[in-house]
């Protein structure tokens, strides 16, 4: 019986310890990782640039109603009631036109950054992943979740090194 309650005793006391040594938890600044990472730097400047024309081409489709205004603006009353009339429809049909395509610009490019940011979120969790799985984490946590996290274990560094090798390595391999 006493054998028993020694037994009973050390495997009460000794189970939790044995339970704490496999759980393996660490946490990833994910927003850090894409900040930080070479093909969202690359993306947000090829991104940038096709905002810089769909900006310029808004703008000159703009500039075209002023002048249209303008322009009618000056000359609206010495034209005939008929001339005015067609003139006023046809500013309206063109600055119609103009907050139309400003507004699907607008939709336009939001897609296109969601989906940019989509592909690299995915490729980013890939590589926590594997991270996860080579150094045997439980559980990795994005650190924005997490109000408090001791600094050792945290991978977001070697996430980005990882995610970084690779994104040079495919732009070699594509070249």
């Amino acid at each position: 019986m006493k054998k028993a309650l020694v037994v009973f005793l050390l495997l009460y006391f000794t189970l939790p310890a044995w339970a704490q040594e496999k759980v393996k938890i660490g946490v990833v600044d994910i927003q850090r990782v894409i900040s930080e990472s070479q093909a969202y730097k690359k993306a947000k400047e090829k991104f940038q640039a096709q905002v810089k024309k769909v900006e310029s081409e808004l703008l000159k489709e703009k500039q075209e109603v002023e002048k249209l205004k303008t322009d009618f603006g000056k000359r609206g009353p010495l034209l005939k009631e008929e001339e005015r009339r067609n003139l006023e429809k046809e500013i309206q049909r063109r600055e119609r036109g103009y907050l139309l395509n400003a507004r699907d610009f607008q939709e336009e490019l939001r897609q296109k950054e969601n989906e940019l940011m989509s592909e690299i979120f995915r490729e980013i969790v890939k590589v926590v992943t594997e991270v996860g799985k080579s150094e045997k984490f439980a559980l990795i946590l994005d650190s924005s979740q997490v109000p408090y996290s001791d600094q050792a274990i945290d991978v977001t560094t070697k996430v980005i090194e990882i995610y970084n090798s690779r994104a040079t390595g495919k732009a070699t391999k594509g070249k």
